[in-house]
């Protein structure tokens, strides 16, 4: 049923063959600027995941050592590394912020009401947006990016003032989009250079072997509790999991791109309504998929 309603509130889209965007094709743009808001949550929860079962894993290599001194030195290298595994790189950690300030600007520009501080909030993401792509543009070895989207988003939504509703809305994102896409081909690559990389892949073999590793010098040491054998199972669990989210990540990270392609060609060239249906509705399963992961993820906590 919720598909259905997605499909009919947010493709019933495009027939007209008139310059202006029409109600449908904004509600569209709407609805993928909803889908990818908070997309920085997904790759980051895979770090933090793993970040987690490094901690809970070294904590039973560390309880094998009768040695108070060594026992001490291996906890302190424990918390040393979640500091490393929490923190990505520059270059990563600039992209998931701009991907988020990205569709929140899309949302501001979409939305079906003038909002009461409406300017505050131009100003705001304008700023925002374009202060973090100077900073990814001095992150060394990036390939730069168009600056000054934030400022045409300020003065698209200052120029409309309090009327600033359908006519304004269609011309803005008629501009704002298209100036936009190279942008997110930018920053999806950027996400799959991140998630694809050797060093996460290195991390989940890593947290393999030492899940296992840890446990058995724990039990050489140790008699085991029940507890200890669930928090065994509970870890084996949660690799998985990261495994899932990160091929899921992957996936939506993906379609997100393809789904601003169709997008942009919809607006500009009035491509098939199919491909544009297609293309949104794949990056909403995907992205339902992964927080649909996540909060078993959550759920195994409690």
């Amino acid at each position: 049923m919720k598909k259905a309603l997605f499909i009919c509130a947010a493709f019933i889209v495009l027939l007209s063959s008139c310059a202006s965007l029409t109600k449908s094709q904004i509600e569209a743009v709407n609805h993928f600027a909803r889908t990818s808001n908070h997309f920085s949550a997904y790759p980051s929860k895979i770090m933090a995941s793993l970040a987690d079962i490094r901690i809970k894993r070294g904590v039973y290599f560390a309880n094998s050592l009768d040695n108070p001194d060594t026992h001490i030195e291996e906890l302190n290298n424990l918390y040393a590394a979640l500091k490393d595994d929490y923190g990505s790189s520059a270059k990563a950690d600039i992209t998931f912020k701009i991907i988020d300030k990205y569709a929140q600007a899309l949302l501001l520009l979409s939305s079906d009401t003038h909002a009461a501080d409406l300017d505050s909030q131009a100003r705001t993401f304008g700023t925002g947006l374009d202060s973090l792509i100077t900073t990814y543009n001095n992150v060394p070895g990036v390939k730069p990016v168009h600056s000054g989207l934030g400022g045409l988003v300020g003065s698209l939504i200052l120029a409309g003032g309090k009327q600033f509703i359908r006519t304004q809305q269609a011309k803005a994102l008629q501009e704002f989009v298209p100036q936009s896409d190279t942008l997110i081909a930018v920053m999806t690559g950027n996400l799959l250079e991140f998630l694809e990389s050797t060093n996460i892949e290195f991390l989940i073999k890593n947290e393999e072997k030492g899940i296992q590793g840890n446990y058995k010098s724990f039990l050489n040491q140790r008699k085991a509790s029940i507890q200890n054998e669930r928090d065994y199972l509970e870890l084996k669990t949660n690799l998985d999991q990261v495994k899932t989210l990160k091929e899921e990540t992957i996936t939506a990270t993906r379609y997100l791109r393809q789904a601003h392609s169709e997008l942009l060609a919809e607006i500009k060239e009035k491509k098939d309504l199919k491909e544009v249906i297609a293309a949104l509705q794949t990056l909403y399963e995907s992205v339902k998929d992964i927080r649909s992961t996540i909060q078993q993820m959550d759920a195994a906590k409690n």
